[in-house]
């Protein structure tokens, strides 16, 4: 089914109106593209009337660092967050004490639709550091009632202790680590399905399909995987939160108006796929009117198991800039994780590295082995052999170009604990 995203949110018209002429009161750089594109905001008397004002990206938010597209004085901001900076400097978001409890009220909402209550011992195991996702889960869910064990990311041997003394019963952190705090377990002879958990709450990467079987399997039937979706841009965690049917992300329409632009041309679209476009209710320091997350995303406009009938999202197909383009053919890297995952020989940690030869692009996929072949006889050599060819075969099927693909042995590509970074991209060298 065809619907434009934005008919199901006729009652935020209001809401969005005064956070629209709140920005353009106090941000002179959103005044000038206003007075550049000839438009008049009262003109915006209906929902749909939204898509007549410009596009904001993330290079606006840019324009005189750090304080430029702030709509606050610094002297009202009490904390500052910043994104990972991982392709360029970090983007500082400041928050006001009104932001502050608005994103509480919106992180104890979520939280409670994922099936968290009062009672629940949660481990945050995502970096304290500048990253939005770890204090603005501590910070809500600590005032929701919930006891909170804050061991940040790394020291996983310690993360499984803490698990296992303090019956934690809700983990925060990422799928990658997730994964690797599992393997840890089994290696110090711990069924992870023997603790406590109930709700593993992940976030700050995307979860494919296959990874989600995977972590299912690891943790058990029983175990709700529930994922998280925001950015720091807008407050961290809470734009979308998967209900305990864990059947899509839930738009968060208390806080934000959603729709649909080409990824393309960046035109509105009444498709169902598209570029996720976002705009702000409450925001006081960085109040955001249609900012184009570059995540391409599909939507489902049915009713939940649950009851909600907002639009929530089905799939996070990627993000623009997570799209590889080798030979001509466009992949996203979810596309490319699921196909690995697929194959039970082999495991989550894998590294795409991207090179030119004679002009011509290459691509090679080094891929942990579930097999610890350190040692290899001719017959595990034979069958690893076996396995790579299988690999390279089915890559050219289903992408249409060759990769190299390499299986190496458990534990011998290099682990991160924040946001893994998975394309090594040699070509500009």
């Amino acid at each position: 089914m065809i619907i434009n995203a934005l008919n199901y949110q006729k009652k935020n018209l209001s809401r969005f109106k005064k956070q629209l002429n709140y920005l353009y009161d106090n941000n002179k750089h959103y005044q000038e593209k206003i007075i550049e594109n000839n438009i008049d905001l009262s003109s915006i008397k209906k929902i749909t009337d939204i898509t007549r004002l410009p596009l904001l990206t993330k290079q606006d938010l840019f324009n005189d660092y750090p304080y430029g597209f702030y709509s606050t004085e610094t002297k009202n901001i009490v904390r500052y967050h910043a994104t990972s900076g991982t392709t360029g400097k970090p983007l500082i978001v400041g928050f006001t004490k009104h932001d502050l409890i608005t994103r509480n009220k919106m992180v104890i909402d979520i939280c409670k639709k994922a099936g968290i209550k009062k009672n629940d011992v949660v481990q945050i195991c995502v970096g304290y550091g500048m990253f939005t996702g770890a204090f603005s889960f501590h910070d809500a869910l600590e005032k929701y009632g919930c006891t909170i064990i804050p061991t940040s990311s790394g020291n996983t041997e310690k993360q499984i202790f803490y698990m296992k003394t303090l019956h934690t019963t809700v983990l925060i952190t990422s799928p990658s680590y997730a994964m690797h705090i599992y393997e840890v377990a089994k290696e110090m002879g711990i069924d992870i399905k023997d603790l406590n958990i109930r709700i593993l709450k992940v976030g700050s990467e995307l979860l494919t399909k296959e990874m989600r079987k995977r972590l299912q399997e690891a943790y058990g039937k029983k175990v709700v995987i529930s994922q998280d979706y925001g950015m720091t841009e807008t407050m961290g965690p809470g734009l979308g939160i998967e209900c305990e049917y864990c059947d899509g992300l839930h738009l968060y329409t208390k806080n934000f108006v959603y729709e649909l632009v080409d990824p393309i041309t960046k035109m509105p679209t009444n498709k169902n796929v598209g570029e996720l476009v976002i705009s702000t209710l409450h925001n006081e320091c960085l109040p955001l009117i249609r900012y184009a997350t570059n995540d391409i995303v599909e939507l489902d406009y049915t009713k939940c198991k649950c009851g909600n009938k907002a639009p929530r999202i089905k799939t996070v197909i990627g993000r623009c800039d997570d799209m590889i383009k080798c030979k001509g053919v466009k992949m996203f890297l979810c596309q490319i994780e699921d196909f690995i995952l697929k194959n039970h020989f082999c495991t989550s940690n894998y590294e795409i590295i991207l090179t030119t030869e004679k002009y011509i692009d290459k691509m090679k996929i080094e891929i942990e082995s579930i097999h610890d072949f350190a040692e290899k006889d001719e017959k595990m050599t034979k069958k690893i052999e076996e396995q790579e060819k299988r690999l390279i075969e089915e890559f050219k099927s289903t992408f249409g170009i060759y990769a190299k693909i390499l299986l190496v042995p458990p534990n011998s590509l290099k682990r991160q604990s924040g946001k893994v970074k998975r394309i090594k991209d040699l070509r500009k060298l």
